[in-house]
C-alpha cells in the first residue's frame, strides 16, 4: 500500500498501538506521523509503514500545518470509526 501525505493511519504495533495518526511525510518505508496531542507536528513519530494500517481518509494539506486541526480531525474520525 502506498501512503500519501495527510492520510490517517492506525498503529498496529508499539506503545501507540490502536492510536490514529496522520502521515506528515513519506520517506521510503518510513512514515513521519503526528496526532496533535502526544506527537506534535514539530516532533513527529518515525514508524515503518508495515506497522500501521491505512485508512481511506486523507486530510487536506492546510490541516497538517498545526497540531489543533490534526487533533480535531482525528477525534472526529475516531468518533465515526471506533476500534
Amino acid at each position: 500500500m502506498d501512503f500519501v501525505k495527510g492520510q490517517l493511519v492506525r498503529s498496529k504495533a508499539g506503545r501507540d498501538k490502536t492510536r490514529t495518526l496522520a502521515v506528515l511525510e513519506v520517506e521510503g518505508e518510513m512514515l513521519l506521523l503526528a496526532d496533535g496531542n502526544l506527537r506534535k507536528v514539530g516532533d513527529p513519530k518515525r514508524k515503518k509503514a508495515k506497522h500501521v494500517a491505512p485508512t481511506t481518509t486523507v486530510l487536506a494539506n492546510e490541516l497538517l500545518k498545526s497540531d489543533q486541526p490534526i487533533s480535531d480531525a482525528i477525534k472526529a474520525y475516531d468518533a465515526e470509526h471506533p476500534f
